[in-house]
């Protein structure tokens, strides 16, 4: 008999290869949860009118700047802190439980100047609803992020599919028997409920509350503080600008045109960026192998992130047409000038991981410090100069500079070339580029595809799109030799 004793134990996975599962599980889950959304989406699109989109999202979006001009990364520095004890974590708990009550209590008192500066009763409601769900994620258990830092993703696969599953069903149920924009609140507020229960369940923990470790926590999360206070104005003041400048349908129109164009890309560029940021700050002390880790996932964000986003920018007209419905199509206009752009940005998503996992927080704040200078401005007079397209075009230039911040960034972290991450991406730009071809110079001559009716036009299309930057894919690396990239490792 063999002697199991002397046999040599199999060698454990290797980082890349847990990283790839890892984001396997984070895929999956995404494409459950962001499925669910846009079945959720598309009902409460048809259900509502963009009025009633646009009173809530300006509430959500207001929580969510609250959220993260405050974001002290309670999942970022367990993370980064491997050997996190009990007084850090017990710290981290006490911040965001604090930080979830403040941001609850503002919202609460500035629910009536709000419905006064929108001139509209429902958003007082809107806010007072809204306020309940940062103080449900500040309990979250801190102890449940352990398995991002170990890389097991399957537990997020679990949260996020019963967490979205609990949401969609409130929001939907809602929406169908009463026909109000409380579906949205319902539901954001049944999925936050359901994650804060799965977290204790999945990693059975019991917090206290106490600031032992303060110094060593806020060594860390300061600057993604700063950051995340950044990110927020960056990202969420657009729909709050729009509101008052083109009044809630034009908030709503573009509300929901960069919903949609950020769903095609953040399908893979989410979880690809979450499964690289524990894989890089495991390399800490290699800063060779971790910036080429980094354009490894360049080159993966760029070879499935970004064809989505530019496919969808080529079908607008009638995906919003099928799928929105006909009251939907202003967005259009939008998701075919914001998508592509968000398409390159998606490059550039796991840059603000590289950093910080090399301890370079503080040259992503001043990334996002930068961009906010530029950016507010031309934004602010683009919508109140031109409403609803001059606030679509500004934030389609913006970003564009965005990209060449990303850019910047990777050169002053990593050491390495300025444009190391385009030429990562080489294959799937091209491809992008055939693809672009098709649609923009050859497809309008195509009338046998131009005279079926939307629902098999957008078929046809999107199979036609597929196939063409799959063969250009495939015919750049054979033309390379097959080199060692990301077909090889499908």
């Amino acid at each position: 008999m063999t002697d199991l004793a002397l046999q040599p134990e199999a060698a454990p996975p290797s980082l890349t290869a847990r990283v790839a599962r890892g984001a396997a599980w984070i895929m999956g889950a995404g494409l459950i949860a962001r499925t669910l959304g846009a079945v959720n989406t598309i009902v409460i699109a048809r259900l509502l009118a963009p009025d009633d989109i646009g009173v809530v999202a300006t509430a959500v979006i207001a929580m969510q700047l609250l959220q993260g001009i405050s974001d002290i990364g309670v999942s970022q520095a367990v993370v980064r802190f491997r050997d996190a004890d009990r007084d850090d974590l017990d710290t981290l708990f006490t911040l965001s439980l604090l930080r979830g009550l403040f941001i609850g209590a503002l919202l609460l008192a500035a629910a009536p100047l709000a419905a006064q500066v929108y001139g509209d009763a429902r958003v007082f409601w809107t806010f007072a609803g809204v306020a309940a769900f940062p103080v449900i994620a500040g309990l979250v258990n801190p102890r449940f992020y352990e398995f991002e830092r170990e890389l097991k993703f399957s537990r997020e696969f679990v949260v996020v599919t019963v967490n979205r599953l609990a949401g969609v069903a409130a929001s939907l149920t809602v929406a169908i028997i009463f026909r109000t924009y409380w579906a949205i609140v319902c539901g954001m507020l049944a999925g936050g409920a359901v994650q804060l229960f799965l977290s204790y369940l999945l990693r059975p923990h019991r917090p206290r509350l106490g600031l032992r470790s303060f110094s060593k926590v806020f060594g860390f999360s300061g600057w993604l503080a700063g950051v995340g206070f950044m990110a927020a104005l960056n990202n969420k003041l657009d729909v709050p600008v729009l509101a008052r400048a083109a009044g809630a349908g034009g908030a709503g129109v573009y509300f929901m045109g960069l919903h949609i164009s950020e769903i095609a890309a953040g399908q893979v560029a989410g979880p690809v960026t979450r499964a690289l940021y524990p894989g890089l700050s495991e390399m800490q002390g290699d800063a060779a192998r971790m910036r080429a880790a980094f354009l490894r996932g360049v080159e993966a964000l760029g070879a499935f992130a970004m064809p989505a986003a530019f496919g969808l920018a080529f079908v607008a007209q009638d995906f919003t047409s099928v799928v929105l419905g006909g009251k939907w199509g202003a967005a259009a206009p939008a998701i075919a000038l914001l998508a592509p752009v968000i398409g390159l940005q998606s490059l550039f998503y796991a840059t603000q991981a590289y950093a910080v996992a090399l301890g370079l927080t503080r040259l992503v704040f001043f990334r996002e410090l930068i961009f906010f200078a530029v950016r507010a401005p031309v934004f602010v007079w683009a919508a109140f100069r031109h409403g609803l397209d001059g606030a679509v075009l500004a934030a389609a230039a913006m970003g564009l500079v965005h990209v060449g911040l990303n850019l910047a960034l990777f050169a002053r972290a990593g050491g390495g070339a300025f444009w190391a991450p385009l030429w990562s991406a080489r294959r799937p730009l091209a491809g992008v580029a055939a693809m672009a071809l098709w649609f923009l110079m050859l497809r309008p001559h195509a009338e046998p595809i131009a005279a079926l009716a939307p629902l098999f036009r957008l078929g046809a299309d999107v199979v036609a799109g597929a196939l063409i930057y799959a063969a250009a894919l495939w015919a750049l690396w054979a033309a390379e030799g097959f080199p060692d990239g990301v077909e090889r490792r499908l």
